[in-house]
């Protein structure tokens, strides 16, 4: 292949899919996100948030009676982008990452889960964050 067209499939990759549109939603009005150092966000929202190679997306849902809800986002792995950078630029999976948001999130805060999908049609996957978890992003957000 020729060193053009490397360059070429490189930045294409690196420009695809660097951030990802999420939807952002609650299960019940009122509630309000934050991710990471972002400034919190009342559901619904919709939000582009970049791809990780390594590291999580700590967040923090807060229903409006004051209870709130710690975790991680579950991300998915994106083989395109990991096959590709394999292939033409192994650098490029730490530069740009791989693993990516999916695009619909619900927070119920009352149930103490998040739900998740890739497609809109699509039956909610279902994530309890673990006690490590949201002790991790609890200390997260209390350190910021």
């Amino acid at each position: 292949m020729s060193h053009f067209l490397k360059l070429l499939v490189l930045g294409a990759l690196l420009l695809s899919g660097c951030a990802a549109g999420t939807r952002f939603e609650s299960a019940h009005p009122g509630t309000r996100l934050t991710i990471g150092d972002r400034q919190a966000t009342e559901l619904p929202a919709a939000l582009k948030l970049p791809s990780k190679s390594t590291g999580q997306h700590e967040f923090m849902a807060e229903a409006s009676d004051g209870n709130r809800l710690y975790g991680i986002l579950p991300l998915r792995v994106n083989g395109g982008k990991m096959a590709a950078s394999i292939m033409f630029f192994a650098p490029a999976l730490f530069l740009g990452g791989f693993r990516d948001v999916f695009p619909y999130y619900q927070f119920d805060v009352e149930d103490g889960v998040l739900r998740y999908k890739t497609e809109a049609n699509d039956e909610w996957r279902l994530y309890q964050p673990t006690t490590a978890e949201q002790e991790r992003a609890r200390a997260y957000f209390q350190r910021n």
